[in-house]
């Protein structure tokens, strides 16, 4: 089974916070905590998160899920931070994710794994295309084949008009990934030692590499600020809202509503406008939530109906 190297270790300078990035939330989980879950959803063993600065608030998230991490004391690149997070025993897949991509969903990390396995290709990375590539590195494809990713800021000209970008989500068969980070060299204009330089160490021994086309680019998306935090609260709320009306959940303004994926909503509910609930809340079948409420960690049973404005919080014994 393969394993999974979580990256977590950056300080996101432009959120403006004084918490790590990957602690903030997403419809009321840790971003972090979220990429963990998916792993282990799409059948990744053991992952191990790797944290640097401000771990002394991440490390707390990590030991109440029950995951294990490592440290990068000094933030020198994706390949480093890579290398502190790797156990010994690489016989099968290590699989890469990145701990700011809340949107991720197990199903992609399944699929981009599953390519690897069945082209046989000992490197498989995850790519997309964005409306805006800048900033990106850029997929050097020849065919099918991957040939090297060429980060934005090394890029020519002529790279930079490619389209298709590395989303920093990959998949190694396990012994080669170990082998290919002792050759990385911090050979560019920020001295790093950058993962996706193993791409080109590969080919140059002859080993396949492939890349796994994202079609949504949201999805596997990174956050960096907190416009783009928004967007990713605003993209998995109406998720959730779409499936639960796929359900038969009720919802007569979807737009107005803030509904967490971890609460179970029972059959032909109704949820008015501007209700929030959150956390571990179940709401029984039949149930009527009017306008405004909020419901928080609490189990409302079958046939409940909620005045406008109600609040509850704190008893979710069923």
């Amino acid at each position: 089974m393969s394993t999974c190297v979580i990256l977590a270790a950056g300080q996101g300078k432009r959120m403006r916070s004084p918490l790590p990035k990957v602690a903030h939330s997403v419809l009321g989980v840790p971003m972090v905590i979220r990429v963990v879950r998916e792993a282990l959803a799409a059948g990744l063993s053991d992952p191990v998160v790797v944290v640097g600065f401000g771990r002394e608030r991440v490390i707390p998230l990590l030991e109440e899920e029950g995951v294990r991490w490592a440290v990068q004391e000094e933030q020198l690149g994706t390949a480093h931070a890579v290398s502190c997070g790797l156990g010994l025993d690489l016989e099968d897949g290590v699989v890469v994710l990145l701990g700011d991509v809340p949107l991720l969903r197990s199903s992609t990390i399944a699929r981009l794994e599953k390519a690897r396995m069945e082209s046989k290709a000992g490197i498989a990375v995850l790519s997309t295309e964005p409306p805006d590539p800048t900033g990106y590195g850029r997929m050097i494809l020849q065919g099918e084949e991957l040939e090297a990713i060429v980060e934005n800021r090394d890029a020519t000209p002529e790279q930079l008009l490619i389209r298709e970008i590395n989303t920093g989500l990959m998949s190694f068969e396990g012994s080669l990934l170990a082998r290919l980070l002792e050759g990385v060299r911090p050979d560019n204009d920020q001295g790093e030692y950058y993962l996706t330089d193993t791409i080109a160490l590969a080919r140059a021994e002859g080993i396949s590499c492939v890349a796994v086309h994202a079609d949504d680019w949201k999805e596997v998306a990174g956050i960096n600020d907190r416009i783009q935090l928004s967007a990713a609260n605003l993209h998995l709320r109406n998720r959730v809202c779409n499936s639960l009306l796929a359900e038969g959940v009720d919802i007569p303004d979807p737009s107005s509503v803030w509904l967490e994926d971890s609460v179970r909503f029972g059959r032909r509910v109704i949820i008015g406008r501007c209700c929030r609930v959150s956390g571990s809340s179940s709401i029984g079948d039949g149930c009527v939530l009017g306008d405004g409420c909020i419901v928080s960690d609490t189990y409302v049973p079958a046939g409940t109906i909620l005045p406008p404005y109600t609040v509850m919080v704190g008893d979710a014994q069923e």
